[in-house]
């Protein structure tokens, strides 16, 4: 059937040429034909290539796409232009032709930054992913990590805090550093160290992630813990006018069950019960029952709303391109009083100044204002959350004369300052002003020769004025820092092509440097009228200041080879030397070897009848981590402590600061990675898998200094202790349906990671240490911590005791050995009768996915996303502030507490004894589902004086589903301490921020030009 099949084909291809050999005889006379090229939006196109097929005669169009050439009836016009497809036009009797270019995604896809250059996707040997900006177009949003979410396998995106302008958690192929810093490095337009908070998500072309060594390690000593390179929008084509706004609408999710508002009675008649019955009159419980007390919770959150504005200016030709682009955003919080404001305005601008010469200029203004972030409050007892929740609900907001009530008037529930007066009385106003500049010059030598200049300068302001009330005390503070660094990056490319063999060699030569200043005022009990800028009519004020500098120098070399387009190898080395560390070990060398080899036109690819594409690929490579305090490795002395010697007079002097290490050196990552791509059913379908391991070596690990030695509270930089992750990421997108009317397009991506510990040092009599304690303390007076590093488990495990229900009426003389009796919550004890501490959760996920859609008919578009977190446990110790009766949660505050054990109903649920937050009874299932994104949206293309306009609505977190109690299982709480990393202690719920319910409505719109 198969040769039948291509004797066919050919009769009809000599059939077919012999038809136009006659029909070239018939009309061969020559016509001037015109016409215009336009894109999608039917904005012209200049530059683009009109060819006669089978001729080398051709035309470019103009500026505002216009060409004009000379053809028969019979030729073929053949229209291309990079980034779209080429159509190819018969000119039979048309004198004027009008032709619509369309994208070619799988052009637009096919270029890849890899740092320090591009290169096709066909030939990387790394494990790289790409995200562009159509995956997330759909998707209003204010925040670039929220385009990373669930669009890239290994990548985890996980909100600290439903905050706006709250910090983001973002890590690649796992947690490196027990205390050093796992942030990816960001680099934007080829400068490092860019933060994604104050970047405008509108003003993004691509996101490129670098995931394994051998991506890596071109940036060497930053490398470890990733690197996501962004490239901002550029210009082409006639000037474009565009703009996109929305408004959105913000809620919690769900209120927490608590005994406030409306169940005011019940938590009066359970207080009656613990402090007999006449401790709240009956008639005062009859009329909470009747009219509800007050709803701490409900009076915290409010319905809080969104404005963003983005406007763009963009176009070019074929000697200049620009973009120019303006983004306001305005969220308010939904807790009272927060909020966070952002003005942001970006200008590219490219010129081609001769054959040889290009020039770019990129400039970037931001300002960022946030309004009484929460984690700027005190958080020993839970946050100002937990403080709300477990508010004594028949106390009233304000007394008879209109004043706060700033305790509880009978000391119940939590003794903490009224935080909704907290709030009100506080005025806590963050500012950080950023200014990017950085120019880039490419110069031909030769024709294979390219030398590249990227120099770039930053400055960072950022001002922190507060003013807090607790108890009756104002407090006044001042908190600043400016930085300013620069950057200059010399590159130089060779390409040479020997027959199939392909060279490129790429050389480095860069240098970053960094001031950074230091200002604090602080001004206790403030008196007079209660204004910050009137803080100075008091004495008493405590102030420091402090200077920083830190400089890095690297040179690096890469060599990329292909033989054929089929066999694809890169080394590259890298060497940095950084002012963080001290003689001959700021010097770091790091390297990496990966190979590819393209099966597709292998013989067995092309009979297989399933695959349309296939390649495998293989790397090694070290990279390093520098990424501990500037000065952590330098001994130091603090000044202005005060001691008094006598015991009554205090004297100032200086005492130990920094504990130095000069032995300190690089702490450096080793990855391994196998991956494949392939496609099937003729492309519809990619598939990319990858297979890693890495193992962290030489941790930069702040380890305790014994308090006999150095004083209370003391740690040393070391190289201790070893980390491993290994797992599976895989990204699958397909082409579900596409005609003319209708077209679905899906895109999924699923993680699987494993983290060990596989060392954790000496301890100082030798010995192999097998468990670190970590920092993150108990907020429920047990002085204990809830986290712990253990020799061959994950990290993020959770420690606590192991909770056994209530101790029973049988059971009255084996509980009052531990002073306890019936209805008493009953732990698990040693044989000395004291709780056990063990491992009783680990909050690292272990497998995390997103799932992307947009289906398209006709003028009708949608976007759903959903994203999944599984395998991590979470401690609800959140939950455990709302049960309360311990320490300064004077109450029971859950409903549950309504099934309480009592003599005649011996339940499961205490009615008295410690009430432990750190206990296997908090302890909860962290997986979840969520629906992230839910957009919907029509384009009209015929409306006067417009290119087009696209009204949208949808929403975000629209449905999340958890077994977990809290608010969200994503969130996690910082320690109260402000001690250790966030990934040392994942999983804990101290009272975290409410991750928002948003809907939006919104109007993107083009003007014609």
């Amino acid at each position: 059937m198969k040769k039948q099949f291509s004797k066919l084909l050919r009769a009809c291809s000599i059939f077919g040429l012999v038809l136009a050999l006659m029909s070239f005889q018939e009309t061969s006379a020559q016509q001037t034909v015109s016409g215009t090229v336009v894109d999608e939006s039917g904005v012209g196109i200049p530059g683009a290539n009109v060819l006669v097929k089978g001729t080398s005669k051709g035309s470019v169009t103009d500026f505002d796409g216009n060409f004009s050439i000379s053809a028969s009836s019979s030729d073929v016009l053949e229209i291309s232009f990079l980034g779209y497809v080429t159509q190819s036009v018969t000119v039979g009797d048309q004198t004027s032709i009008t032709v619509t270019l369309v994208e070619d995604a799988a052009q637009l896809d096919e270029v890849v930054v890899i740092g320090y250059g591009t290169a096709k996707k066909s030939d990387i040997t790394g494990a790289v992913s790409r995200v562009t900006s159509q995956a997330f177009e759909d998707q209003p949003m204010t925040r670039v990590e929220d385009a990373l979410q669930g669009r890239a396998a290994g990548v985890t995106v996980a909100k600290q805090s439903g905050a706006p302008g709250a910090p983001v958690k973002i890590r690649i192929r796992g947690t490196n550093s027990i205390t050093g810093n796992n942030d990816p490095l960001v680099v934007i337009d080829g400068i490092i160290g860019g933060d994604l908070r104050t970047l405008n998500p509108n003003d993004i072309a691509t996101l490129d992630i670098l995931k394994d060594a051998s991506a890596t390690a071109i940036y060497g000593s930053r490398g470890a813990n990733g690197v996501i390179l962004i490239s901002t929008k550029k210009g082409s084509g006639k000037g474009k006018l565009d703009v996109d706004m929305f408004t959105s609408f913000s809620e919690v999710p769900d209120f927490l069950p608590t005994l406030q508002g409306s169940r005011a009675g019940d938590f009066a008649r359970i207080e009656n019960q613990l402090r007999g019955n006449e401790f709240i009159p009956l008639s005062e419980i009859q009329a909470l029952d009747q009219i509800g007390g007050v709803d701490y919770q409900k009076e915290l959150f409010q319905t809080a709303m969104t404005s963003n504005v983005q406007l763009s200016y963009s176009g070019g030709n074929e000697n200049v391109n620009y973009f120019v682009s303006g983004n306001y955003s305005n969220q308010e919080g939904i807790v009272i009083t927060t909020g966070y404001e952002r003005y942001s305005i970006r200008a590219n601008v490219s010129s081609q100044i001769t054959d040889k010469l290009k020039i770019g200029v990129n400039i970037f203004g931001s300002r960022a204002t946030s309004e009484n972030d929460i984690n700027s409050f005190s958080r020993f007892q839970g946050s100002l959350v937990a403080h709300a929740v477990t508010w004594d609900p028949t106390t009233p907001l304000r007394d008879a004369d209109g004043n706060w009530n700033e305790g509880s008037t009978r000391s119940l529930a939590s003794l903490n300052y009224n935080p909704i007066a907290r709030l009100h009385q506080s005025d806590i106003q963050e500012v950080q002003d950023r200014l990017n500049t950085n120019v880039n010059v490419s110069y031909d030598i030769l024709e294979n020769l390219n030398y590249t200049l990227i120099a770039g300068a930053s400055t960072y302001n950022r001002t922190q004025e507060r003013i807090t009330r607790d108890y009756g005390e104002t407090d006044a503070a001042y908190n600043g820092n400016t930085s300013r660094n620069h950057q200059v990056s010399n590159i130089v490319t060779y390409n040479k092509s020997l027959n199939n063999h392909n060279f490129k060699l790429t050389g480095v030569y860069e240098f970053q440097e960094g001031v950074g200043k230091v200002l604090n005022l602080n001004l206790d009990n403030l008196t007079g009228p209660l204004s910050y800028y009137l803080a100075e009519l008091n004495s008493g004020i405590d102030w420091n200041n402090n200077k920083t500098e830190n400089s890095i120098e690297s040179v690096m070399g890469r060599l990329e080879y292909n033989f054929n387009e089929k066999l694809f190898l890169t080394g590259t080395v890298r060497r940095d030397g950084s002012s963080r560390f001290q003689g001959d070990n700021k010097w770091g060398t790091f390297y990496s070897f990966a190979g590819s080899y393209n099966l597709t036109d292998s013989s067995f690819i092309q009979d297989s009848g399933l695959f349309s594409s296939l390649k495998v690929r293989a790397g090694w490579g070290q990279v390093g981590n520098q990424n501990i305090g500037i000065y952590s490795t330098f001994d130091s002395v603090s000044l202005g402590s005060v001691y008094a010697f006598d015991g009554a007079v205090r004297e100032v002097g200086s005492t130990v600061g920094n504990i130095g290490n000069a032995n300190t050196t690089w702490e450096t990552t080793t990855q391994t990675n196998v991956g494949v791509d392939f496609g099937i059913l003729d492309g519809k379908i990619d598939v990319s898998l990858d297979w890693y391991t890495k193992s962290t070596t030489d941790l930069l690990l702040a380890v305790p200094i014994p308090a006999t030695l150095v004083g209370p509270s003391k740690s040393q930089i070391q190289n201790v202790g070893e980390v491993e992750n290994s797992g599976i990421d895989i990204a699958i997108g397909a082409t579900i349906v596409k005609n003319d009317n209708f077209s679905w397009d899906s895109n999924l991506s699923m993680s699987f990671v494993k983290n060990k510990i596989v060392d954790l040092g000496l301890d100082p009599l030798g010995n192999t240490l097998e468990e670190i304690q970590g920092q993150f303390g108990s907020i429920d007076g047990q002085g204990r911590t809830w986290n712990v590093f253990q020799l061959g488990q994950p990290l993020g495990q959770i420690q606590g005791s192991t909770f056994l229900g209530t101790w029973k009426t049988s059971e009255a003389a084996e509980a009052a050995q531990f002073n306890r009796a019936p209805g008493d919550a009953k732990y698990l004890r040693d044989a000395n009768g004291d709780r056990v501490i063990s491992v009783i959760g680990n909050g690292t996920p272990t497998m995390l996915w997103g799932w992307n859609n947009t289906l398209a008919y006709k003028d009708w578009d949608l976007n759903f996303f959903f994203q999944g977190s599984h395998g991590n446990e979470m401690l609800n110790a959140f939950k455990g502030t709302i049960v309360g009766a311990t320490g300064n949660q004077r109450s029971f505050g859950h409903p549950m507490q309504l099934n309480q054990w009592t003599s005649t109903n011996e339940t499961d649920i205490p009615a008295g004894g410690e009430n432990d937050y750190g206990s296997t009874r908090y302890i909860e299932n962290g997986g979840f589902v969520r629906l992230a994104n839910l957009n919907i949206g029509y384009t009209f293309n015929d409306v006067k004086g417009f290119d087009s306009i696209k009204v949208y609505a949808g929403g975000q977190n629209l449905f999340l589903i958890t077994d977990y109690e809290g608010y969200d299982p994503e969130l996690t709480s910082r320690p109260a301490n402000n001690n250790g990393t966030v990934d040392a202690a994942p999983g804990i719920d101290i009272g975290a921020y409410p991750n928002p319910r948003v809907y939006n409505v919104g109007v993107k719109f083009r003007l014609k030009n």
